[in-house]
């Protein structure tokens, strides 16, 4: 198969370092500026995620060198490749192998990647359906991978989901529902319980009324629990597990810091974890085909919270996402 036409240039968000100042700007870049790798792919679709709006703004030092076209995923069409495993016209994504960070990313129209860090679109989902689940759904998905590896099964109870409104929380609870799990949706947005419960939450409890510890021991109400917040929030879950109970820290959003105490791990036999999602091989592979088949998301029940938006857009949803004035799973529609 013959490679597919490129255009000399094309139109990427490229983030520049200046002393201690960076800066993110729309640039026309071409190919041979991008970072090495043997494919080159026509980007569709480039989550954004919390990570991605720190590093184009500058709030956090995530990018490690510069120039860098930001984005951590992406989603497209083969249009290049000197690699026997990706032939031209192939869908395929990237997410993790520090894309975005030390490699060249999603936000920009073209993406050249090492054949290493890419993988077929799993068979069972389009271009948006995988950008849709992205990293915040399989971020998501690895922890539910590592609970049910842990012994856990949807009889042993509810797992409690924090951030319930935004992207990672939204698909949390579609992959544990669909796994046949009762989800408790933790927010602080009581007024979209109704919307919480169509995408899957059997509860939905008011984050507002977590506060920093009084106890060292809650009343054991969730067989595991997936957290990104931090904070009060992280202690307060790591406190409500039930006996033998899994907690999955995947995010920030309240803070690094959080109070707690042994009693959970002693008296309860509490498993606590980090969830990244840069897995290796194996796990990515497993972990993908399901979202694909059993795991698969409604994108029905999604659809109404998932916006699209141009390259232009960025950097204004990137400083109302920091702000805290978003919600849902916005994508770069390329």
């Amino acid at each position: 198969m013959t490679d597919l036409a490129t255009p000399e240039n094309f139109l990427s968000l490229r983030t520049h370092q200046q002393g201690e100042r960076i800066e993110s700007r729309l640039e026309t870049t071409a190919i041979d500026g991008l970072s090495a790798g043997e494919v080159v792919v026509r980007n569709r679709y480039a989550g954004v995620n919390y990570k991605d709006s720190l590093a184009i703004l500058g709030r956090a030092r995530i990018i490690e060198t510069y120039p860098r076209t930001a984005g951590i995923e992406l989603v497209g069409e083969v249009v290049r490749s000197d690699s026997d495993r990706f032939a031209p016209g192939q869908l395929v994504m990237a997410h993790g192998f520090r894309t975005g960070i030390a490699f060249d990313g999603g936000f920009a129209q073209f993406a050249r990647v090492p054949a290493a860090h890419l993988m077929a679109v799993p068979q069972g989902l389009d271009a948006l359906q995988a950008a849709t689940i992205g990293v915040p759904g399989f971020t998501a998905a690895m922890a539910l991978d590592r609970f049910i590896a842990q012994g856990l099964t949807p009889e042993h109870g509810p797992i409690a989901v924090s951030g319930a409104t935004g992207a990672v929380g939204m698909l949390a609870m579609q992959i544990l529902s669909q796994a046949g799990w009762r989800v408790a949706a933790m927010t602080r947005k009581m007024e979209l319980e109704p919307v919480l419960k169509a995408l899957g939450a059997h509860e939905v409890i008011d984050a507002g009324g977590i506060g920093a510890q009084v106890r060292p021991l809650d009343k054991a109400r969730f067989a595991a629990a997936i957290d990104n917040v931090g904070g009060d929030m992280l202690g307060w879950l790591l406190r409500s597990l039930s006996d033998g109970g899994q907690l999955a820290v995947v995010g920030n959003a309240g803070g690094n810091d959080f109070a707690g105490n042994v009693l959970p791990f002693v008296m309860r036999n509490i498993t606590m974890f980090g969830v990244v999602a840069n897995a290796g091989w194996p796990v990515r592979e497993r972990v993908w085909q399901r979202l694909a088949t059993d795991w698969r998301p409604d994108f029905a029940a999604l659809a109404p919270h998932l916006h699209q938006i141009g390259l232009p857009e960025l950097l204004a949803h990137a400083a109302a996402q920091l702000a805290g004035t978003t919600s849902g799973r916005t994508l770069i529609a390329l």
